[in-house]
């Protein structure tokens, strides 16, 4: 489904995303971007989802910046992003659900994040995050010892490439946390896959892996989220 661009009062102003809203609505989800903020990709992610049955808010996270448009090098924004400290990022995370739960209410709400992005949902695990259902962070870099004790509530789906050696070195670590704290989880490490797998629009796709993280992420949502 098409997106379309959206704002909401944040934290410290106004925050831009971009908005797909499914027909019927079975849930609510929060797409949280790689380190080249809002793009294209990230709204067909948003797109999709809505597609699938969950209406869908992309978040740009470079919103006070004057919104990832404003940059016109990823690497600058890249570079932008990696200045900010986390707690900026997840009060914005937090105004995302928030808006999400106005625009679909009575719905549960998820979150989905991509590299840099799959770093914030565990870190957003991490902060407390109640009113969290599911959670599902992609080759997410893992915050240094995460107590998701605050977070019970979320069923967490991971995903990782086997070729990706620094994020899945952090595999065991993001699972013994989870079982730390009694969350309800599946961490799946994609063969023959590299970081950044599920991007159709970049050299490191691959295909089955892709198609089989989309699978299981819908039979996830289908029994936590709708």
């Amino acid at each position: 489904l098409p997106t379309t661009p959206t704002t909401w009062a944040g934290p410290r102003g106004e925050l831009q995303g971009a908005w797909a809203a499914a027909a019927s609505p079975r849930g609510a989800v929060l797409v949280i971007h790689e380190n080249k903020g809002l793009n294209d990709w990230v709204r067909s992610v948003a797109g999709r989802l809505a597609g699938a049955g969950y209406s869908a808010l992309a978040i740009d996270l470079l919103s006070e910046e004057g919104g990832t448009a404003t940059f016109t090098d990823p690497a600058a924004a890249t570079a932008a992003l990696g200045t900010m400290a986390p707690e900026r990022f997840i009060a914005d995370l937090r105004s995302g659900l928030g808006e999400l739960a106005v625009r679909v209410p009575d719905r549960k709400l998820a979150a989905v994040g991509f590299c840099f992005g799959g770093g914030l949902v565990w870190r957003l695990l991490a902060a407390g995050e109640p009113r969290l259902a599911a959670a599902v962070p992609f080759y997410g870099p893992l915050p240094d010892d995460p107590d998701f004790a605050g977070s019970r509530g979320a069923a967490v789906l991971g995903f990782y490439g086997a070729l990706d050696q620094r994020v899945t070195a952090s595999e065991p670590a993001a699972r013994a946390a989870l079982e730390r704290a009694g969350l309800v989880h599946e961490l799946v490490v994609e063969p023959d896959a590299d970081h950044a797998f599920f991007n159709d629009t970049g050299p490191r796709y691959r295909p089955a892996a892709a198609a089989d993280a989309w699978r299981r992420l819908q039979d996830w949502f289908n029994r936590h989220l709708a």
